[in-house]
């Protein structure tokens, strides 16, 4: 009978520790996952509100915005915040207003483009996660209608559109 026994506590004592090391790996994933929107909102967003602000701060022209050309108005601001020596904001990617972001672990990546105009910040393909963290840090509570943080959830039914008032 010890020999059973014996089997039976490895068998136990190899289960206890491959749960244990499923907890352990899952809270590293998480930890991952939410240092990477905090790296996002205070070493990527915070900066473009600071650079905007110096921007808006100053008695230029902003480029011609039409509704249509997001990507040309946004290298357009970009290269006269750097006329005018205000740092852009650096992004991973290699467009400072485009942002990739894991979303389901470390494979997914999910862009969020930033396009900036006076006095706000709009921002699309926000994942809900992001997004509540983001409304919960900007106006203090989650409502994703008042506040100075506003978003709606796109057409795709998984990623939010926000507006972030300055």
């Amino acid at each position: 009978m010890s020999g059973f026994e014996r089997t039976t506590d490895r068998s136990a004592s190899f289960f206890i520790y491959l749960i244990m090391t499923l907890i352990v790996l899952g809270a590293g994933f998480k930890l991952i996952n939410h240092s990477a929107k905090v790296h996002f909102y205070y070493d990527y967003l915070l900066k473009w509100e600071s650079a905007l602000t110096r921007l808006f701060s100053k008695d230029i022209e902003l480029p011609h915005f039409s509704g249509e050309n997001h990507i040309e108005y946004m290298n357009k601001l970009v290269k006269l915040m750097k006329n005018t020596s205000i740092e852009v904001p650096q992004s991973n990617t290699h467009r400072p207003y485009v942002y990739q972001i894991s979303e389901k672990g470390l494979s997914e990546r999910q862009n969020i483009f930033l396009l900036c105009l006076e006095k706000k910040i709009i921002l699309y393909g926000l994942p809900k996660t992001i997004f509540n963290m983001l409304d919960n840090n900007i106006d203090g509570q989650l409502d994703n209608k008042t506040g100075k943080f506003k978003g709606k959830l796109q057409k795709d039914k998984k990623h939010y559109a926000a507006i972030w008032e300055l």
